[in-house]
């Protein structure tokens, strides 16, 4: 009889916990939420009974099974212990430092004298593997069995679960919400605590569970349809191709040098010699005229004629404007008019 191999997972019923869904082996695939609790005590007559009628509405509007995991275990401080510890440590007063001590010394000896309990409620919506499509017709007939989970596409049952279960889930989050209750989806890692914490209620008081990313064994994440599905790359290599043994074979032909043009000899250029610049001739210089002396033999000539003399006028620089540095010259006096008779003709 062979050796086989038996290890703690073929007795389990969950085949796998991927994609914030858990697997069963039998094809059942489920969805867990986690619904905060209220102190229903400690409300008055009229706010219970309106309570109870949203509750009697949310089970009124079922129309798929649930199932309602209330899970209680001792509380687990060793998170708290460890801060306290780690504050007392890096307090430089000798006082507070002890008084932090026995604070914590209280606490843990409070959690395991009194046997605090954490309660913690789940909601569970399960997908039958009819719903799933899992079951064929022909697996009910004598002697046939549907076929197992290991055989089948893990995405395509981790996408049918999803669009049968979120749609119940949005469902019971809102009818929750009627209550007062808040609920959320529990997410891979979660599932994964819950139920070794579940099998492991001793060795799991104080451990801190790994993600599932930094696990050693590989985890299947499931692609939805539409994304992109990385093709692997071959490891091992593409053999080379074989000779052809009825190939003949070619000789290589001796190359022949080809003869290399002998190189020109670029031309030198000589640099041009600079061309001496002429020297600017120097332009005579226009003699002054004499201005007084040619106003006065014009006033000389215009009085001989029996006129007015004429003002000279003053130059208007460029531009058409006046020089405002230039002042204009006062008139000069009138000189007296004397009347030449004309000669007859």
């Amino acid at each position: 009889m062979p050796d086989t191999i038996t290890t703690t997972q073929s007795f389990l019923d969950i085949f796998d916990i991927t994609n914030d869904l858990l697997l069963m082996k039998d094809g059942t695939t489920s969805l867990i939420m986690v619904v905060d609790a209220m102190n229903f005590g400690l409300l008055a007559e009229a706010e219970q009974d309106a309570i109870m009628y949203a509750y009697a509405g949310l089970l009124n509007s079922l129309n798929y099974p649930i199932q309602i995991v209330i899970n209680s275990r001792t509380k687990d401080v060793t998170t708290y212990l460890n801060l306290l510890e780690k504050q007392e440590a890096e307090t430089p007063s000798p006082v507070i430092q002890n008084r932090i001590r026995k604070y914590r010394e209280f606490v843990g000896n409070l959690i395991h004298d009194r046997n605090v309990l954490d309660k913690k409620f789940y909601v569970v919506i399960p997908a039958s593997p009819i719903e799933l499509g899992m079951i064929t017709p022909s697996s009910v007939l004598p002697g046939k069995q549907s076929p197992a989970i290991e055989t089948m596409e893990r995405s395509v049952i981790i996408e049918k679960a999803t669009n049968l279960l979120e749609p119940k889930r949005d469902h019971l989050a809102a009818q929750f919400a009627r209550i007062g209750l808040f609920s959320r989806h529990l997410t891979t890692q979660e599932i994964i605590e819950l139920f070794y914490i579940k099998y492991n209620p001793e060795a799991a008081e104080g451990q801190h569970i790994a993600e599932s990313s930094s696990y050693s064994a590989p985890l299947v994440r499931a692609r939805m349809q539409g994304e992109h599905m990385d093709v692997p790359t071959p490891t091992n290599p593409v053999p080379a191709a074989m000779p052809d043994p009825m190939a003949q074979p070619v000789t290589p032909m001796p190359a022949t040098p080809s003869p290399m043009p002998a190189a020109t000899p670029e031309p030198v250029l000589e640099p041009i010699p600079a061309v001496p610049t002429m020297p600017a001739m120097p332009q005579p210089e226009a003699p002054a005229a004499d201005e007084s002396a040619m106003q006065a033999d014009l006033n000389a000539t215009v009085q001989e004629m029996g006129q007015t003399p004429i003002t000279p006028i003053t130059p208007i620089p460029p531009g058409g404007m006046a020089s405002p540095t230039t002042s204009e010259p006062a008139m000069a006096p009138a000189a007296p008019t004397t009347t030449t008779p004309l000669p007859e003709i």
